[in-house]
């Protein structure tokens, strides 16, 4: 065994048990332990989203009308907008379509847009700021120029740009992974547009540990700048980068929301939070439990996501340690 294998490892190794007080930290934060409880519930529903959901969220539930004409503000006559019920649990819409149903499915839809744009946003952030900190004074000017341009840019707007130069298959494939391929380039795009902030905190993050003892031991034993960065910094970020992480997937969330809102993000007949926002705004006074529902689930997620945010920053934070 080498020295530098011998001493490094014990010199970053955290003392006192940091990740058992870290832990009891955030047990004791009862609306973040809430807050996680709620979202691995909602994370439970996406993933098995085909078995909980009571119908197929496309399937129109027409009822044959008593007259010759339908009339439009009748729609108990077609089975348009039904309310709250045993077999439809959130109502019908305004196609006869099962709510419920379709706001399960755009729940999965909604959180696979936060999963994808944290692993795109983490991968090239976390790469940025590892070369940033860890490489020549000038790497570093470059890459924090190339990150300024990119928190010049509106993010939506940007993400339309990207979204239309991706184009709507995925090396000719129109489904990958269950989902549409022009669905799955809307989360990458989305991706790209976030990592701008994970490069900087990463870049801060191992600025702050480099000039360290065990970093300058590291480096003095003939470590190579891409070994320590990789084995002695970055398990130092581990923490301000899973606090990132959860704030950064209410941000996709809504990015996704507020596309499909606008019709440019997932389309009909698909089913996602937005979608359903924008399908049920223009009837929110003929039957506006059906507006409720998914506004209610957008809204639970982006409160579980802060709080949960909020409770692992503060167990993490090391200045909270005693």
């Amino acid at each position: 065994m080498s020295l530098e294998a011998g001493v490094a490892p014990a010199a970053v190794a955290p003392s006192g048990g940091g990740g058992g007080q870290a832990w009891a930290r955030f047990r004791r934060n009862s609306p973040a332990v809430v807050a996680a409880v709620v979202l691995v519930a909602l994370i439970l529903v996406a993933v098995f989203a085909p078995m909980i959901a009571t119908h197929d969220p496309n399937q129109q539930f027409l009822a044959a009308p008593t007259g010759g004409v339908l009339d439009p503000m009748a729609p108990r006559e077609t089975g348009k907008f039904l309310a709250p019920t045993s077999e439809h649990l959130f109502g019908t819409d305004h196609l006869a379509r099962d709510i419920f149903s379709r706001t399960v499915v755009g729940l999965r839809v909604s959180l696979a847009a936060a999963a994808f744009a944290i692993v795109v946003a983490g991968s090239i952030g976390v790469t940025i700021g590892v070369f940033a900190a860890a490489g020549p004074r000038w790497l570093d000017s470059f890459l924090m120029r190339v990150t300024d341009i990119g928190y010049a840019f509106p993010d939506l707007l940007l993400i339309i740009m990207l979204r239309a130069a991706l184009g709507d298959s995925l090396f000719g494939a129109r489904e990958v992974f269950g989902l549409e391929a022009s669905v799955l380039l809307l989360f990458v795009a989305i991706g790209l547009t976030a990592w701008p902030t994970m490069a900087r905190l990463v870049r801060g993050q191992l600025l702050a540990v480099r000039e360290t003892e065990f970093s300058l031991a590291a480096v003095s034993l003939g470590a190579s700048p891409a070994r320590i960065a990789v084995r002695h910094w970055l398990p130092h970020t581990a923490g301000p980068v899973i606090v990132e992480a959860t704030f950064m997937a209410p941000r996709a969330i809504f990015a996704e929301a507020a596309l499909s809102f606008i019709g440019l993000g997932v389309m009909a007949p698909g089913a996602s939070l937005g979608v359903l926002i924008n399908d049920h705004f223009a009837f929110v006074m003929l039957r506006w439990t059906a507006l409720a529902f998914p506004v209610g689930v957008l809204a639970l997620l982006f409160l579980c996501s802060q709080y949960l945010g909020d409770g692992l920053r503060d167990a993490l934070d090391p200045r909270a340690r005693r």
